[in-house]
């Protein structure tokens, strides 16, 4: 699925339903590598914990953990994305309900700041 054809700053309501559509899209694909990561850690875990594994595999649970946990994240993003569709408020700052930008949404749909705030924090953090 391609991204909406919409370039305004917040989606007006005729392109949620293409928004809806991209993100559980997004869902989908983020559940399935999710599942197979999961998979993955388990079979690797029990490979391990039987003593089969040679050392050259003691990192792969480890990483494969990693990778899940990362998998699960960006799935609840999307879920979090998929609310903020329900409630309203997608396109609209979590920090100051600015709009944000359609190439910000059209690059990660997930997005949650504007630019203006993300910038802040960093200035922020550095000090």
């Amino acid at each position: 699925m391609t991204a909406p054809d919409t370039l305004a700053a917040v989606p007006p309501r005729a392109a949620l339903p293409a928004w809806r559509s991209l993100l559980e899209e997004r869902w989908q694909q983020r559940l399935n590598a999710l599942t197979e990561l999961a998979l993955a850690y388990h079979d690797a875990q029990e490979s391990f914990g039987d003593g089969l594994a040679g050392t050259a595999d003691t990192a792969r649970p480890q990483r494969l953990l990693r990778q899940a946990t990362a998998a699960r994240r960006a799935l609840g993003d999307t879920e979090e994305a998929l609310a903020r569709l329900s409630a309203g408020s997608f396109g609209r700052c979590e920090q100051c309900a600015g709009a944000i930008a359609a190439t910000e949404l059209l690059a990660e749909p997930e997005t949650r700041y504007c630019t203006e705030c993300v910038a802040g924090s960093w200035v922020a953090l550095a000090g």
